[in-house]
């Protein structure tokens, strides 16, 4: 196979696909009798256990007086692993999948383009089932996809009863929560207590052989395929949109590369030297075609886009290429690109409103999770 010449690596679940899979996983386990999960809200079990994530994650000193200093952000599908594995065959997973990848719009059309010219790799937190399938209707091979691989079958064969564990999370954990207002503080120390103080119970063992690529586990893949490619990072584009892309973002920018918060947030917005707000994935394909004069077509974008803003077609000829021109117009949306160099405390306040705006209206309910 010809080596392309440029190499990009995304996140899949907000810059490819509106889908949190985990998410969704959790959601059905409202349909499970197994361990009477159809008694509770399961949709609202995920949202505890993601915040809880945020809390190691955000609070400083929690990860070292836990002693997990391994913990990265998206862990809350490590957490959530045993429940999985417990109540779903692989089978169901890959149908599940399978039902809706979610693609942004214009996605297809990107990629399409992108291949001629671009090894395009994916690096996400998403579980395996998920990953690899929307890989595949987006021709990217499978050795080009880091994301956390739930071996359903192995991991069951290691498992014999954590129906006790369960009880004590749904029965008393999770009840309490919804007793005091949904008020994660005053289930802390319980959570603390199940998942890293007690003793190593089965759903504990089976946590624990779960690899979620988030974080510093992001970063390190990035080194990997630029190993790979044989391209440097200062020449590779990342692009996230949530908190365990910190890492990745954080180290192509450090390294004078292209990073991309794509309709992100507040941790991606500040790791990021771009940020591209868009509702259709097509939005992103001039940060692709002006990587060679990235920053004076940024500045000539923004201090012109007041021109152009209410209509595609009022773009002036040359400022991008006349296949992205068309394809704004015949989409009827603009993106909008940022230099995120240099900006003042106010600007970059607004620039993460305007992130986060578009982020929960092409995402929806999965847009609330970072």
């Amino acid at each position: 196979m010809k080596k392309k010449p440029f190499c990009c690596c995304w996140d899949l679940e907000g810059p490819i696909s509106i889908i949190d899979f985990a998410a969704e996983l959790g959601s059905k386990l409202n349909e499970k009798s197994i361990f009477d999960l159809h008694k509770y809200n399961m949709s609202q079990f995920f949202t505890m256990i993601s915040n809880y994530d945020d809390y190691i994650i955000d609070i400083p000193g929690v990860k070292e007086s836990l002693n997990i200093p391994e913990y990265q952000p998206g862990d809350t599908l490590r957490l959530m692993a045993p429940l999985y594995v417990s109540c779903f065959k692989e089978s169901e997973l890959i149908n599940l999948a399978k039902k809706n990848f979610g693609l942004l719009p214009g996605c297809k059309e990107l990629m399409k383009i992108l291949h001629k010219d671009w090894d395009i790799f994916v690096i996400s937190t998403s579980y395996s089932q998920f990953a690899y399938n929307v890989a595949e209707v987006l021709n990217i091979p499978i050795d080009h996809v880091y994301c956390t691989e739930l071996n359903v079958k192995q991991l069951k064969e290691g498992l014999t009863d954590i129906t006790n564990s369960i009880d004590m999370l749904m029965q008393e954990i999770f009840e309490k929560y919804l007793t005091n207002n949904k008020d994660l503080d005053c289930v802390i120390d319980d959570l603390n207590s199940f998942f890293w103080k007690g003793q190593q119970s089965d759903y504990i063992k089976l946590m624990n052989q779960v690899k979620v690529i988030g974080g510093k586990r992001k970063e390190a893949a990035i080194e990997e395929i630029s190993k790979r490619v044989k391209i440097p990072l200062s020449e590779m584009i990342a692009l996230g949109d949530s908190i365990t892309d910190i890492n990745m973002l954080q180290r192509i920018k450090d390294e004078d590369g292209i990073s991309v918060s794509f309709n992100g947030n507040k941790f991606t917005v500040g790791r990021a030297n771009i940020a591209v707000t868009t509702s259709n994935s097509l939005g992103i394909l001039p940060i692709f075609q002006e990587k060679h004069n990235i920053k004076e077509f940024l500045e000539k974008w923004e201090t012109e886009f007041k021109k152009f803003q209410d209509n595609p077609k009022k773009i002036m000829d040359g400022l991008i290429s006349e296949e992205a021109t068309n394809f704004f117009s015949k989409y009827n949306f603009l993106p909008d690109f940022v230099d995120l160099t240099n900006k003042s405390k106010d600007q970059l306040t607004k620039i993460i409103l305007r992130q986060e705006k578009m982020r929960k209206i092409v995402r929806g309910w999965a847009g609330s999770f970072n």
